[in-house]
């Protein structure tokens, strides 16, 4: 999963060095803004589970218990069981098909449109992680938790495929920004 900013990391890279020779401090700094706000990205999913805990589902058990954690300062013990538990959690307020929309399409615009090398990292972060997700995800219905009406299996892969190609734009605008 960590492929797409490696080679985007390369390849920049490779652009720099090929027509001067040398690198310099502010191609450095952005690569690592870049690598930065992808980690970022990559860890804002995670958070998904902590903010169900502790605000959107706070009566089941299990919140109760990572919330106990929490309070107690047992942060290891808590994410624990937050990894532990994760498929209990049905109804992620990030992970599902309407968020990754709309991180694909403003992924597109804050790389296009922004100067900052962290603001895209972390959207092209966000955008791999749950497309990864949701590409190898079995019960693809907690993905379509927020819609009223269940989504068929080519209705699923045309979705899926539909935010690859937003993904894929995405990737190409880093390789040539």
């Amino acid at each position: 999963m960590l492929s797409p900013m490696v080679f985007v990391t390369a390849i920049k890279l490779i652009k720099i060095l090929i027509p001067t020779g040398v690198i310099g401090l502010v191609q450095i700094s952005q690569l690592f803004l870049l690598v930065l706000g992808w980690g970022m990205g990559w860890l804002l999913a995670e958070a998904d589970h902590l903010f169900y805990t502790t605000v959107c589902n706070p009566q089941e058990l299990t919140c109760q218990r990572v919330r106990k954690e929490l309070w107690a300062n047992n942060f290891a013990k808590a994410w624990r069981m937050l990894l532990d538990t994760k498929d209990e959690r049905q109804k992620l307020p990030v992970r599902n098909v309407l968020t990754l929309a709309i991180v694909a399409v403003l992924g597109i615009w804050i790389i296009t449109s922004s100067e900052s090398w962290l603001a895209s990292g972390v959207v092209f972060g966000l955008g791999v992680r749950l497309f990864s997700e949701i590409s190898r995800e079995k019960n693809t219905g907690k993905w379509y938790w927020i819609f009223a009406r269940a989504f068929s299996e080519a209705e699923h892969k045309l979705i899926v495929g539909g935010l690859g190609i937003l993904l894929a734009v995405q990737f190409i605008l880093l390789i040539n920004r």
